[in-house]
Parts: C-alpha cells; structure tokens; sequence
C-alpha cells in the first residue's frame, strides 16, 4: 500500500513539474487569444449567422442569401475574371521569381544585396499607392506612355479599355507589388538546398537542366507549395489595383468578387446579407487551399524527416 501511494506521489509530482510553467503560458498567450477572438472568431460567427438570415427583417431565410448571391451574374462572372487574373499572375511570378533568385546567386555578395531591397521596396506599398503610381503611366491621354505615342505621333491607348490592355493593365502592377517577396522566398528556397547536391551533379556531368529538375525543384518543394498557396489566395482577394485602375471594366471583364462585394455592401439599396452570404462563398476557397496547405508541407516534412 505504502509502495502503491509512493508511486501515485510521483506521478503527480511529474504532472506538477511538466506543467509547471502552463499559468504563465497561458498568461502569455491570452492578449492574442483576446484580439483574435474580438477581431477575427467574433465577426466570423456573426458573419455566418446573419447570412441566413434576412437583412430587413431578421428572418431565418436558410439558404436563400446563397442562393440569390450565386444567381447574381456579375458575381459568378466575377469569379471567372479573378480565376484567369490569377492564373496567369501566379504561373508568370512563380517562373520571373524562380529565375531571379537563380541570378542573384550568381552575382557578387555586394550587389545582391543592392538587387534585393531593390526589388522588395514595391513590397512595401499597398495596392493603392502602386494603383496611383501605375495610373501616372496608363491614364488616357495624360499617361506617360500615352505622351510618348503622342509624341510619337501615334494614337494614344486607352489602356482601361483597349483590347487586352486592361487586363495587362492589371497583371504588371500585380507583379511588380510582388515580384520581390516572391523572389526573396524563392532564394531562400535556393539556399536551403545543400551544396554537396550540385557538387556531386557536376562531378557526375549533369547539366543545367538536370540539375534544376533533379535536384533543385524536388528540394525546393515546400517553398514551392507556400508560394503557390499564397499567390492564389492573394489573387482571388484582387481589389485596389483593378478598382483604380479599371474599374472593373470594360464590360465587367476585370471586376472581381472582392470589388463586386464592396460595391455591393456600399449600396443601400441591397440587402447586405446576401453581400455577408458572398464573402463566406469567396472565403470557402481561400479556406481550403490553406488547409491543403497545411497538409502537404507536413507530409513533404515528413517525407525528409
């Protein structure tokens, strides 16, 4: 008995002593626990909660918000905008990114660093401030590029509207935000590859091909997934540049959900449930490229584990 009542003291002295720091952890943690609970739990379960329900009377409507949302044309056209805006940006900056981390590399220590906060100061911007600054270059008829086609003597582009222009006229200021965050990820995806790997694929005559798709993709691999995951994301929340830029236009070609949403809640006119209905339906996707995620990394983790 004395044995067995021994053994139970010593177990819960062992609990005491693992835990012994848990007060002051969980004191530690609980202003952001707070913060993430009034700023992001709080409204997301309001969110949810009032999307089935009617905005003017606070009636229980199920999933008729969901349902008016996905019949609204513009926005279901807004989703196929945002899907090509975001192909071709992801695709393009994952490649420019890639290929300039590669050539910092090679450049001496000295002006690497120089390219490096170089190309991370449009980082620093927002959407709206790199808006302003493309909309200097692309306004119609008093653009820089419109006065050099002036005179030139050319017909200035209306670059909102013309042809592809528009779109093009959202692609670059996309890229150029984050073209340097990017690259500066992708370099460091570069480095982590041990050099040992490209000592012994020059030894053994591999060539510049070989080596980059034997060895520096498969071992980039987690860098190429969080990159993806976040360029995606990023793209299908596009506002600021198409909204001062385009305006969605021409024709609603460039409008994305984000920017019907915002306009959509700024007007009285609608109910604004079905707005809150909207944004759950853009955010589900954004939810599960994270969670996907989440789950390839740790599984590539493993993998090299």
């Amino acid at each position: 008995m004395e044995l067995k009542s021994f053994g139970k003291e010593a177990l819960a002295a062992r609990r005491r002593f693992k835990y012994r720091g848990a007060l002051s952890g969980y004191l530690c943690i609980l202003p952001a626990m707070l913060f993430l609970a009034t700023f992001s739990f709080a409204p997301l379960i309001l969110s949810v909660t009032r999307s089935f329900r009617s905005y003017s009377t606070g009636e229980f409507v199920a999933l008729e918000n969901f349902k008016f949302i996905l019949q609204t044309p513009t926005f279901v056209k807004s989703f196929a905008n945002v899907l090509i805006l975001a192909g071709i940006v992801v695709v393009t900056q994952m490649v420019i990114s890639f290929l300039m981390a590669h050539l910092i590399i090679k450049l001496p220590l000295k002006l690497a660093g120089v390219v490096k906060i170089g190309i991370y100061i449009p980082c620093m911007m927002s959407g709206v401030i790199t808006s302003v600054i493309f909309n200097l270059f692309l306004r119609y008829n008093r653009g820089f590029l419109d006065a050099i086609m002036i005179a030139m003597g050319k017909d200035p582009i209306y670059f909102a509207q013309d042809g592809i222009w528009p779109y093009i006229s959202i692609i670059v200021p996309t890229l150029w935000l984050g073209f340097g965050y990017n690259t500066l990820v992708m370099l460091a995806g570069r480095l982590n590859v041990p050099r040992e790997y490209y000592e012994a694929a020059k030894i053994d005559g591999a060539g510049v091909f070989a080596t980059m798709f034997k060895i520096t993709i498969p071992n980039m691999g987690n860098f190429f997934i969080l990159l993806l995951v976040n360029l995606i994301i990023n793209n299908l929340q596009m506002l600021e540049i198409p909204m001062f830029i385009t305006g969605g236009g021409p024709h609603e070609k460039t409008i994305t959900p984000c920017m019907y949403l915002f306009q959509s809640f700024n007007d009285m006119m609608r109910d604004r449930n079905i707005t809150i209905a909207g944004s759950l339906l853009v955010m589900i996707p954004i939810v599960l490229l994270n969670l996907v995620a989440f789950v390839l990394i740790r599984s590539k983790g493993s993998e090299d584990a």
